[in-house]
């Protein structure tokens, strides 16, 4: 039995089955047109399902996925589209619920309205009244929705589930019909196909095995697989012998590559410490892992140079920025200077004026005279104090700390207050409660202050009738508004995209150095995590700057 060759063996198995075939295949042939309409009921069932998936329960998900991106998303061109993405949702779905029953649409209807409640929310700017709502009813909502629509399932389900257990009890009495056949049948079968085929499954099961422990090998790398012993000399011996020569191959080549591989993990993470002396050595047997080595080396060889030429001339630009902004900042404080002295020098040249007349005309009592001196030493301790403000304001703050920002906008408009005033600009600040930030509060005033002095200058420029600048705080449920309107004319669509850029300027260039802005946003977003936006309203521009506000058990200890 062992030498004769596996086909032969398999045609007399066959030889053997065929007869019983042939009686079977009159019985099976009847029993296929009835196992076809049964299929057909099954199918019709599950198509019911998939309808309800394909047009109700994934739309309705995409309808939900829409609303949450509306709620996050970064600005309202972006959130435009998406509202026109949920109109037409909400169309489509309105005339799928319509065909359901009347449970189920009213669910429907109860989502639909939320849906439509957040968009009202966003449309009105209530940012946070819109999280709140698409997080809370809107989510209750489509749970609910969700729900009946899983019970619509469940319902075709079980109709399916019926009709499938009214088809396996016709079936079960058609199987008895056919036990009889098949035991008489297979008890002819199985005594000349167990001889046939035992030999067979022997030697299909060694190889099975060792298959299995090759794959097994595979997965875990540890235990190299053991040879695979046949000896029936047919072709599953010669089988045998192809496979164990490809299974000692191929174990090679994965320790060879495995090597490899942790060999270039090794160098990534130098990588990630910066160490860039290591170089990958191993060598792999596939392709692809040699062209990577070539790759990685060249990629290290090439970049400490690419890293350090980068941070060289990132270091030079930022040098660069923060020279011209001192520069700027330094013109716009001896300019407000000026405007802060311009009266106390005037008061006291009238001082000195009467003291020379009443002298000239011997009128010049002692009492006068200390009057005078004294109301001069004053004026000159305010001068004095108003360097020091100056000094203090433009002092970097060197770690974040909780401040109440209302404090930092008075520092701010105290600085340009007297420039308002010799423009003739209108300035009014409202506070409605006390809020406070983490941050640097110097340089939030200063990035305000850069913002107030655009407005003043734009204003003057523009000779605009009655200019004013509005500055007032909004506290939300989660962030803090800091809202500065004007009435000078706003800004030209051309330059609204490119007014925080660095070195843009709509300003002449003894004037303007068109840093103020950039250096603006890197305050407010680099290093306060805020947000900072600008849009033209019907008398002017309106920048907007959104803070994250402190809770109070956190801004306990700075109190």
């Amino acid at each position: 039995m062992k030498k004769i060759p596996i086909k032969y063996k398999l045609l007399l198995l066959f030889s053997f089955s065929f007869i019983g075939m042939l009686i079977l295949a009159e019985r099976a042939f009847s029993l296929s047109k009835e196992n076809i309409r049964n299929a057909t009921t099954i199918f019709e069932n599950s198509q019911s399902t998939q309808h309800l998936q394909e047009n109700y329960i994934e739309p309705t998900n995409a309808l939900r996925e829409m609303s949450l991106s509306l709620v996050m998303s970064p600005n309202e061109d972006y959130r435009k589209n998406i509202e026109a993405d949920i109109i037409d949702r909400r169309a489509r779905l309105e005339e799928n619920f319509a065909k359901l029953d009347p449970q189920t649409y009213s669910a429907w209807k109860a989502y639909s309205n939320s849906v439509q409640k957040t968009c009202g929310y966003l449309e009105a700017r209530f940012e946070e009244a819109a999280f709140v709502h698409v997080t809370s009813i809107e989510r209750e909502n489509y749970t609910a929705l969700l729900n009946r629509l899983k019970s619509l399932q469940h319902d075709a389900i079980m109709q399916t589930k019926h009709n499938f257990s009214d088809i396996q009890t016709g079936a079960r009495a058609l199987k008895y019909e056919l036990i009889v056949l098949v035991l008489l049948l297979s008890a002819l079968v199985f005594v000349a196909g167990y001889l046939l085929s035992s030999h067979i499954v022997s030697s299909i099961l060694k190889l099975q095995e060792g298959l299995k422990e090759f794959f097994g090998y595979l997965q875990t790398k540890t235990t190299q697989p053991k040879p695979i012993e046949l000896h029936s000399r047919d072709e599953l011996e010669d089988m045998a012998k192809l496979l164990n020569q490809s299974i000692s191959k191929a174990s090679a080549t994965i320790i060879q590559d495995t090597l490899f591989i942790e060999d270039a993990i090794s160098v990534v993470n130098d990588l990630k410490l910066g160490k860039l002396s290591s170089r990958l050595h191993s060598t792999a047997q596939a392709q692809e892992l040699r062209l990577l080595k070539d790759v990685i080396n060249a990629m290290i060889d090439n970049l400490e140079s690419k890293i350090n030429e980068e941070i060289l001339k990132r270091t030079e630009q930022e040098k660069l920025l923060i020279q011209q902004s001192k520069l700027a900042s330094m013109g716009e404080m001896i300019g407000n200077i000026a405007h802060q002295w311009r009266q106390p020098l005037g008061e006291l040249s009238a001082l000195l004026i009467n003291l020379q007349v009443k002298h000239e005309f011997h009128d010049l009592d002692e009492g006068y005279l200390l009057e005078s001196i004294q109301r001069c030493m004053k004026i000159n301790a305010f001068m004095s104090g108003t360097i020091s403000d100056f000094q203090n304001f433009f002092k970097p703050s060197k770690e974040k700390e909780v401040f109440e920002i209302s404090e930092a906008c008075e520092r701010a408009i105290a600085i340009l207050q007297a420039s308002l005033r010799y423009h003739g600009i209108e300035f009014s600040f409202d506070i409605s409660e006390k809020m406070e930030v983490l941050g640097y509060p110097n340089e939030f005033a200063q990035a305000l202050l850069n913002i107030l002095s655009n407005a003043k200058d734009v204003l003057s420029e523009r000779e605009i009738g009655n200019p004013f600048i509005r500055l007032y705080l909004k506290k939300g449920y989660k962030y803090i508004l800091i809202v500065i309107e004007d009435n000078g004319g706003g800004i030209a669509k051309e330059h609204m995209e490119r007014i925080f850029e660095p070195y843009f300027t709509t300003k002449y260039a003894k004037q303007g150095t068109g840093i103020g802005l950039y250096m603006t946003k890197m305050i407010i977003e680099n290093n306060m995590g805020g947000i900072i936006t600008v849009k033209n309203t019907e008398s002017g521009a309106l920048f907007t700057i959104k803070l994250p506000s402190v809770p109070e058990a956190e801004s306990m200890p700075y109190m």
